[in-house]
């Protein structure tokens, strides 16, 4: 088991009250290059509406889950 970063990407769509989960299944080892997809991702907005992203240190089998 190690310690990874996970990054969640939420869009709130134009009009509407809540946020919409879209991925949360891209694990980084270090903090540093999850907040540069985080913050790179959440300057984003258009058509869909507005992106929002961070990282989540979370405990996982790296043998089960990929790990950039």
């Amino acid at each position: 088991m190690i310690h990874a970063f996970l990054l969640f990407v939420f869009i709130m769509e134009d009009g509407s009250a809540g946020k919409r989960l879209v991925s949360n299944d891209l694990y980084f080892r270090s903090v540093d290059d999850c907040t540069y997809y985080a913050r790179a991702l959440s300057k984003q907005s258009g058509r869909s509406g507005l992106v929002t992203a961070y990282c989540l240190p979370k405990l996982i089998d790296p043998d089960k889950v990929k790990v950039y």
